[in-house]
């Protein structure tokens, strides 16, 4: 790694901010992450520095979203996000790399991404599908109050907006869980999430048996 101190720093300040996080994306979901894209990264390459980093603080936007009362994009998070990394001592040759990073983490459907971008996208959905991923998607449907499964609407329903009105949690799963976990870019992702995407498929089939 290439300097483990800086690491550390913002690993402390992150916890720090997302200690009292409830809706799933807490500091417990940016280490498996950060654990996800270090895996990835022996494994496919690409600058470990920087991709370790980018999963610490990619999530940054959910606690502008908590703080403003509706959701907000990672690019209107910016500069919050370097502000964090500037006041830990990152260089500044790396500060761009890891806001471009933040910036696309969610942007899934594009693979045109350089590969620090697509590892960290790659470990993110790792751990938003499986039975971490599943526990999750129920905890953050409980707490808003939308229910397990919905049979007035079919799972493919033109009525699902993922995030903004998923109908329940089975739709949820059919419409972006299963499919982001069948559209990883990395081998070593798409090896990881097979028996994953298998979990999530028995827990839909077992709910409209």
């Amino acid at each position: 790694m290439h300097n483990l101190k800086i690491v550390k720093k913002i690993e402390n300040k992150i916890y720090n901010m997302f200690k009292n996080e409830n809706s799933g994306h807490d500091f417990s979901h940016l280490k498996r992450v950060m654990k996800n894209a270090i895996y990835i990264q022996k494994h496919e390459g690409g600058d470990a520095y920087v991709i370790t980093i980018s999963a610490l603080v990619h999530d940054i936007h959910r606690l502008v979203s908590n703080q403003k009362g509706h959701f907000t994009k990672p690019e209107e998070c910016l500069d919050e996000v370097k502000q964090i990394l500037i006041d830990c001592n990152i260089e500044k040759e790396k500060l761009e790399q890891i806001l471009y990073i933040v910036k696309n983490h969610e942007s899934k459907d594009d693979k045109s991404f350089n590969l620090e971008t697509l590892i960290v996208q790659d470990a993110d959905t790792l751990d938003a599908i499986g039975k971490i991923g599943l526990k999750r998607c129920l905890k953050y449907c409980k707490t808003h109050n939308i229910p397990v499964s919905n049979k007035n609407y079919p799972l493919d329903s033109k009525e699902y907006i993922p995030d903004i009105n998923p109908i329940s949690a089975c739709h949820y799963i059919y419409n972006t869980m299963i499919p982001h976990g069948k559209n990883l870019y990395t081998k070593t992702a798409q090896k990881m999430a097979e028996g994953k995407v298998k979990l999530l498929e028995n827990f839909i089939a077992k709910q409209y048996k």
